[in-house]
């Protein structure tokens, strides 16, 4: 008897409970489905990682259009490129067949000298002149 009457007790807490909210099982679904989302995501951040360190990831050589384009076009040997006197060379970069130099000049400003590659010769020098903008 005494048996029965904690089932009753039971069933009847259960009744008094109230029911759930409908914006429940949606977050339930949602909180798991992020928390897969962070661990494939911190998988995958692991494995980039790896592989980068391991030296994977990187190509073996440049593109192969860049070296036929800039190797067919001039012989380098043979090519010479007048700088202004007393510059140097601060940077440099490639842009399709075009070599863009960062000069510093001898008065202490900069210039862009423009060299395309096809035939070896400077494009043009832009000094580049500390000022304030046209409006």
């Amino acid at each position: 008897m005494s048996e029965t009457l904690g089932e009753q007790e039971a069933s009847e807490k259960r009744d008094r409970l109230p029911p759930e909210p409908s914006w429940l099982l949606p977050a339930k679904i949602a909180s798991v489905v992020m928390g897969l989302m962070i661990i494939v995501g911190v998988i995958v951040l692991g494995v980039t990682v790896y592989k980068r360190m391991a030296g994977k990831d990187m190509p073996s050589s440049p593109p192969a259009s860049v070296n036929s384009s800039v190797a067919s076009s001039i012989d380098l040997a043979d090519v010479q490129l007048a700088l202004p006197p007393r510059a140097r060379v601060v940077d440099m970069a490639l842009d399709g067949n075009r070599l863009v130099l960062h000069l510093q000049l001898a008065s202490r400003d900069r210039a862009l000298m423009i060299v395309d590659l096809r035939s070896g010769k400077s494009e043009g020098l832009i000094r580049l002149i500390p000022g304030e903008l046209p409006k």
